[in-house]
């Protein structure tokens, strides 16, 4: 896979994943907002390890989430 098809692979992923979380939790959708981005400092453009870095850090956030909601449906 060249640069180019991995960052428009990383990129659907992103998408997907956000819509995902936008229909399945609102809730942690609306503080997508306030996620701190850190991109490399070296480079002048995006770079796939952002990419990459980004989406596992949408995957962590959501995952992080469902926790803290099957943990209140526990505790109810």
């Amino acid at each position: 896979m060249n640069n180019l098809d991995t960052i428009s692979f990383l990129t659907k992923k992103i998408f997907k994943k956000t819509v995902e979380i936008q229909k399945e939790f609102p809730e942690l959708y609306e503080l997508l907002d306030e996620t701190p981005l850190f991109f490399s400092a070296k480079e002048k453009n995006i770079t796939i390890k952002d990419l990459r870095q980004y989406l596992i850090s949408l995957i962590i956030q959501q995952k992080s989430f469902e926790k803290g909601i099957i943990k209140k449906k526990d505790l109810q």
